[in-house]
């Protein structure tokens, strides 16, 4: 008989015993450790992957939904409040000191933000071992460290302004103007610090020269482009309009 024994995977050992054919096959089907036909777990490695991004595509999507809808919820109470008054400001109220530096270098900022996480993106870089991750090359570690500077710097500014406007006397409860300016640019500022916390674990890992999941730098550098341009429509709506 001849025996043919397949261990881990077309491994073939011929032994003669005298007529007959015997296959003998070990590990389940050419596989060791599990891994059939290149799966792991029912699964290939890029199914995962895969499976992970769309994730974390639906996740990312249903919130920048929702944050749309709030933000937009936000300015419509805004633009309301300001179509019912016969004047704007209201009559009896100033509006705020003159603070153009103000919201003019917070524009600058928010935009080198998104000009920086745009960087960042074109810098993904797959890698051979794992699929679907982007290497931390060093300008994807820069343009990580310019957005997250960017961020910084756009909350820096932002409670420097409130500070200045609250000891000029132009308070929360000074009236319309004021409560308006306040809630939306505290309610904004709180979503841009969100983006800052959202962006801080993908700096920790570039600068440890760990791979980045793209889908996590994607969904990081959606929210940012949002908190971007919600920061323009209210720089637009309060501070030119």
């Amino acid at each position: 008989m001849n025996g043919i024994a397949n261990v881990g995977g077309g491994v073939g050992v011929d032994v003669g015993m005298g007529g007959g054919d015997a296959n003998v096959d070990l590990g389940g089907g050419g596989a060791v450790g599990g891994i059939h036909d290149g799966r792991i777990g029912g699964g290939t490695v890029g199914e995962t992957e895969a499976e992970n991004r769309a994730t974390v595509s639906v996740g990312m999507a249903v919130t920048l939904g929702a944050l749309t809808m709030t933000f937009a919820a936000v300015l419509l109470a805004y633009a309301i409040v300001r179509a019912q008054a016969p004047a704007w400001p209201p009559p009896g109220e100033r509006g705020p000191p003159s603070a153009w530096p103000w919201p003019i270098a917070a524009t600058v900022v928010v935009l080198a933000g998104s000009v920086a996480m745009f960087m960042a993106e074109r810098q993904r870089r797959p890698q051979r071992t794992l699929a679907g991750t982007v290497g931390p090359s060093a300008r994807l570690t820069r343009a990580l460290i310019g957005a997250a500077a960017a961020g910084g710097t756009f909350i820096v500014i932002q409670t420097t302004a409130w500070i200045w406007l609250t000891r000029a006397g132009f308070r929360p409860d000074s009236g319309i103007v004021a409560s308006v300016i306040y809630a939306l640019t505290m309610f904004h500022a709180l979503h841009a610090l969100a983006a800052l916390v959202a962006l801080t674990p993908l700096l920790i890992r570039a600068a440890r020269r760990r791979p980045i999941p793209r889908s996590a730098l994607t969904a990081v550098s959606s929210f940012w482009h949002l908190v971007t341009i919600v920061w323009i429509v209210v720089f637009l709506a309060v501070f030119v309009a």
